[in-house]
């Protein structure tokens, strides 16, 4: 790979960086404030996406920046974890208790929305000490300086060439390959940590799948958003898996604060039948989302969807962008270069990969040189 397509993907890293930085920065805000879920959801979602760019495009920057910012972005992701795992817990409860809830679980589900709530109150104030630590270091200002004055006059320069589809191909095969390895674990509902682990990988495929889906045009939109779903409905299994194994643990926590405070156990037995109700609940609620989950992969596996992603992954030009950039006035492919869906909602018919001379398409297992000027 030369000079000018290490920078050109750099550049391309560099720009997707900077739109994550930005809207760490946006979110700051609303995240100290902690009165709309949804800024610690975003900022937290922002760090990933953030943290899985820098993995892909450490090439790109000096060792010692590589650590410096991804030590950072991990502590905003690690403290807003917490908050974000009972600002859904209190959510879920919130929702249970406005869906016609019998009289008689009432007093367990208020003890226990009281008991979230004072453990979100807590988390707030870890994320309040690490956001304002974060903002008197100026990390993110300094991140967000360098990228902007990485990718200023850029906007002219071409970005796709073969070394970052090989780039890419890479990277999303190689997140495929570990993703479809949890496969062989999927039909025992039992295997709790493998499918929490399937889900973690499948969010890194994810987030790549995001990085490099405009090089192929709407080719992978479908795939983002199959990844999406499996992503959630996986996420739904492991929060019913932590309702399960933790709520039992609660029960015999609230159990012995009860009887500290009043020397027996009296008072506790009113809250039982509600906190027994969740567990049942939270069951048959996971059991109902694993067969989803099921029905879903299996759909997927009848229309191809991982052969057909990796076939698409192995096509090293986007031929409208190239068209777009070559000749400027040109608003689209011709209607015969368009992709055609013969078969499922995944087919994609790679054509005209021929249209330009100087294209120089890379094949997917030809060397790379992995080195990169630094962003």
């Amino acid at each position: 790979m030369g000079k000018n397509d290490r920078k050109a993907n750099c550049l391309f890293g560099a720009r997707y960086m900077l739109t994550q930085v930005d809207a760490l920065q946006n979110e700051i805000q609303g995240a100290l404030v902690g009165d709309d879920i949804e800024h610690v959801h975003q900022m937290r979602v922002a760090s990933r996406r953030m943290r899985n760019a820098l993995n892909l495009f450490r090439g790109c920057l000096s060792d010692k920046k590589t650590k410096a910012w991804g030590d950072e972005i991990r502590k905003i992701t690690k403290s807003l974890g917490n908050a974000r795992d009972l600002d859904i817990q209190i959510e879920l409860i919130d929702r249970c208790y406005a869906a016609s809830l019998e009289d008689r679980y009432k007093p367990g589900y208020n003890r226990l929305l009281l008991r979230l709530k004072q453990q979100r109150t807590k988390a707030q104030e870890k994320v309040n000490r690490t956001l304002v630590k974060l903002q008197a270091g100026g990390i993110l200002d300094r991140m967000q300086a360098h990228l902007t004055a990485v990718t200023a006059g850029s906007e002219k320069v071409y970005l796709y060439t073969p070394s970052l589809y090989q780039q890419a191909f890479e990277a999303i095969n190689g997140n495929l390959d570990e993703f479809l390895s949890f496969e062989q674990f999927i039909h025992d509902p039992q295997n709790v940590e493998e499918l929490h682990a399937m889900r973690i990988t499948g969010k890194h495929l994810r987030y790549t799948l995001e990085i490099f889906a405009p090089i192929y045009g709407t080719a992978l939109d479908l795939h983002v958003r199959a990844m999406k779903n499996i992503q959630d409905l996986l996420g739904e299994i492991h929060d019913n898996d932590v309702w399960i194994a933790w709520l039992p643990k609660f029960i015999d926590q609230e159990r012995a604060r009860v009887e500290d405070y009043f020397g027996h156990t009296g008072p506790f037995r009113r809250l039982l039948s509600g906190l027994y109700h969740l567990i049942e609940d939270r069951q048959y609620v996971r059991d109902e989302v694993y067969q989803t989950f099921l029905s879903t992969w299996e759909t997927l596996a009848y229309e191809n969807a991982w052969t057909i992603l990796k076939e698409v992954i192995q096509a090293p030009i986007n031929i409208e962008a190239v068209l777009e950039h070559v000749m400027p006035n040109t608003k689209g492919l011709p209607d015969e270069a368009q992709p055609q869906d013969d078969t499922s909602e995944f087919e994609v018919e790679l054509t005209s990969q021929d249209l330009l001379e100087s294209a120089e398409p890379v094949h997917p297992t030809d060397p790379v040189d992995e080195s990169g000027e630094e962003i």
